[in-house]
């Protein structure tokens, strides 16, 4: 088998074109087109910041951001549905008067709901005091472009 060669080019090598510019003419063309911006950017400034109060916001956003799984939606959900099976006991006439049901039913299942309730609500609003103290830190630590010259 015979190895593979390429058919010899079929065009001519053409001249290069010898182009210079004239350093002595002064003329020069442009195009000049209009720098548009946005209706809000027309007042904007800039302002100086700190890289170190950039990293302690960034530090304290990035606490906020960080999502971990919310315990006190569990409880929301241990109470609802102790609470339910509560309620539900109160209408039903298959449940004995007395029993390990009974009891369950109408003295556990009561104190779960009030416990799991009260957990729920004191767990929620540290959570959600903890998010406002944070974002008051970092509007506290970055500067008011209102009150910059």
């Amino acid at each position: 088998m015979e190895e593979f060669q390429p058919p010899p080019p079929n065009v001519d090598a053409l001249p290069t074109s010898d182009f210079t510019a004239d350093e002595t003419s002064k003329r020069m063309d442009y195009e000049a087109y209009p720098v548009r911006k946005p209706e809000e950017d027309l007042n904007d400034f800039k302002i100086q910041i700190r890289a170190s109060t950039l990293r302690r916001c960034r530090f304290k956003l990035a606490q906020l951001s960080h999502s971990a799984f919310p315990w006190y939606e569990v409880l929301l959900g241990i109470s609802t549905l102790s609470g339910g099976a509560f309620l539900g006991s109160l209408t039903s006439d298959n449940l004995p008067a007395k029993g390990f049901l009974a009891i369950f039913f109408n003295t556990i299942l009561p104190i779960i709901t009030v416990a799991s309730f009260v957990a729920y609500v004191l767990l929620r609003h540290s959570t959600l005091k903890d998010s406002s103290e944070i974002g008051k830190e970092v509007l506290a630590d970055l500067p008011n472009p209102e009150k910059t010259r």
